[in-house]
């Protein structure tokens, strides 16, 4: 075997991590954005069309999260290539090498073998479980802070050696950004115990504990705001039937079983609803999760290093996310695998590296992982498709779990955003079939029937959806059935809610300004319609309604820009050119070209107007 591969060209490693990502993941480049999350990370998220939000970055928790730096790497993204999703993409993949190559530095250091940490790296950055965190530009939480998690571990390793202030502050700081980019990297100071583990070190040693001080504090305060942050989008306990006990034998089924689609990983999916009751299979993974945690207590006094730190470094970083604090609405995700994996990958090339170097078998040691790798680059290349469209992604869960209320809701919406209203239907229907407490599905089943024009069939399901978690969006849909049934104070009550969660929702002001329409409460409309402009400029109804507003108060230059801004906007708009033309009309200015324009646009409410005024002029 080629000296200089086993050894580690650390260069030829680096261009063998590259190029397998690349491939790997070459479906990406083609990928969109997803109706997931990333609506609101990018698309419909003002925060991060500048950099002068960086106060709300800091002060503001986002979809149950509170990350700055992923929004500072969002505000980066939009400023290079504004919503093309192919910019977010490349980010997202570029951090990926970074995390692998980091990983590749941390693993060579532990294990003095380059070849081993080729392998622990190349199988941690095609492994298919992994798509879920560099394919979903949402998750570029998990991507970003895995590059400063993994960078802290490397340069701990190094102060170890050579013990420094400056080095110890290298990685109190990256622990810190890590923590910044996403909440869960609080298990950081846990991990360089681990280390020490792997390390050798006596873990029990004063000097093992206190350089880790500061960050076990840092830790704790991170901690409690992710939990606010959960708790402010309403993400805790979704599932109040599960008890303490329920709880532990969930996380015992979720700790061996992250584990095999780790090994396994043939029945992944994005979605890993709770099972439908605690069986055989429960107890029995929970018996054998106690069993590893007791071989790892086992091989630390036996001084085994490489499988106790192993099993420490998984624990501790799986363990705050097996819903013992329960939030969102699933057992388990791919995502909180991402760092977690390391620990199941380290010791497994390890001990094939040594058992067949024992026998001078390194080169079938050399074998096995290249095959290995590739069987997996291949299986995330083909995964990749789930991420190329919103149908894909819904329906591969439903492919696994045919029985996921999450999974029906989710495709119904999407059928439901295509105008296929039979199948919507038929997939909300058994979204809350399967699960009546799923307060989002009665919230999209609400939304469809007021799609259908079935105001009491959306109604009850609307007040379904927020009495079962006061839901934003579930408010926000029955506002604007209340404002289409000429019911505005009912709908103004809602809409309020919504504005108080949600202050730069554009569309809430838009539907309050049009409440305040309905009372006849001009000045305070326009200032709504005025407020719904501020926070979106690109929407032609705003500048329509508060344009044709200001020529009801005879103000007919300032509306007259309105209607040249919702034209200039959306030139194909009949609608805008029509009103343009009227607000000529009562500004007494020619009005016939933009008339005809309209009703040539399909504006068929310019015929009237066209015969009444422009009867010379056609």
């Amino acid at each position: 075997m080629n000296d200089k591969f086993v050894h580690g060209n650390k260069w030829l490693h680096f261009t063998i991590l590259l190029v397998a990502i690349l491939i790997a993941y070459l479906k990406i480049f083609h990928a969109g954005f997803m109706s997931w999350d990333d609506g609101e990370y990018v698309l419909h998220n003002k925060d991060i069309t500048g950099f002068g939000y960086i106060g709300d970055w800091f002060s503001k928790f986002y979809l149950g999260n509170y990350h700055p730096l992923t929004m500072l790497s969002y505000a980066v993204d939009f400023a290079i290539g504004g919503t093309h999703p192919l910019i977010y993409h490349i980010i997202n993949l570029l951090l990926h090498v970074g995390t692998a190559w980091a990983l590749y530095l941390f693993i060579k250091r532990l294990s003095g073998e380059g070849v081993v940490a080729l392998f622990v790296a190349l199988l941690f950055a095609v492994h298919p479980v992994q798509t879920e965190s560099v394919s979903w530009i949402a998750e570029r939480k998990t991507v970003l802070s895995g590059v400063f998690y993994v960078l802290a571990l490397w340069q701990y390793t190094r102060y170890v050696a050579t013990p420094s202030v400056t080095r110890l502050a290298v990685v109190t700081l990256l622990g810190i950004a890590a923590m910044l980019s996403k909440g869960t990297a609080v298990t950081l100071p846990l991990a360089l115990l681990a280390t020490d583990i792997w390390l050798g070190r006596n873990i029990a040693d004063k000097n093992a504990w206190l350089p880790k001080l500061p960050l076990f504090a840092l830790s704790v305060l991170f901690g409690i705001v992710a939990i606010k942050a959960q708790g402010s989008a309403k993400f805790l306990n979704l599932h109040p039937e599960y008890g303490l006990f329920d709880s532990v034998v969930y996380a015992g089924y979720a700790y061996v079983q992250y584990i095999i689609n780790l090994l396994a990983p043939f029945r992944l999916s994005v979605i890993y609803p709770y099972p439908p009751a605690i069986g055989a299979v429960q107890y029995l993974y929970l018996v054998l999760a106690i069993a590893i945690l007791a071989l790892g207590i086992i091989a630390y006094r036996k001084r085994w290093y490489v499988l106790s730190g192993s099993i420490a470094f998984y624990t501790v970083n799986i363990i705050f996310v097996l819903q013992f604090i329960q939030f969102g609405e699933s057992l388990m995700a791919d995502r909180y695998m991402y760092i977690a994996c390391i620990g199941i990958l380290y010791p497994l090339v390890s001990y094939l590296y040594k058992w067949l170097a024992q026998r001078s078998k390194k080169a079938v040691a050399t074998g096995i992982s290249a095959g290995l790798a590739t069987l997996l680059l291949v299986q995330t290349f083909v995964r990749n498709d789930i991420w190329l469209s919103d149908l894909n992604f819904f329906t591969a869960i439903l492919d696994t779990f045919p029985n996921s209320s999450v999974a029906h809701y989710s495709v119904g919406a999407l059928y439901m955003k295509d105008g296929d209203y039979a199948a919507a239907e038929r997939h909300l229907n058994a979204a809350v079939s399967i699960d009546p407490q799923n307060y989002k599905a009665w919230h999209s089943r609400g939304a469809l029937y007021l799609r259908q024009g079935k105001a009491m069939e959306a109604l009850d399901a609307l007040n379904k959806s927020i009495e079962l978690n006061e839901y934003i969006k579930a408010y926000f849909s029955r506002a604007m059935l209340y404002e289409g049934t000429g019911k505005p104070d009912l709908a103004i009550a809602d809409i309020d809610k919504v504005l108080a969660a949600q202050p730069q929702n554009a569309r809430a002001w838009y539907i309050k300004g049009d409440c305040l329409e309905q009372k006849s409460d001009m000045a305070s409309a326009v200032e709504h319609y005025s407020r719904a402009i501020e926070f979106e400029n690109t929407e032609p109804l705003f500048y329509i309604r508060r344009g044709l507003l200001l020529s009801k108060q005879n103000k007919n230059a300032p509306a007259l820009d309105d209607l040249e801004r919702a034209v200039a906007l959306d030139p194909r708009s009949g609608e805008a050119v029509y009103y343009r033309g009227i607000i000529k009309y009562r500004n007494r200015q020619e009005p016939c070209a933009d008339l005809r324009s309209a009703l040539k646009l399909g504006y068929t409410q310019a015929r009237e107007a066209l015969d009444k005024l422009c009867k010379g002029a056609q």
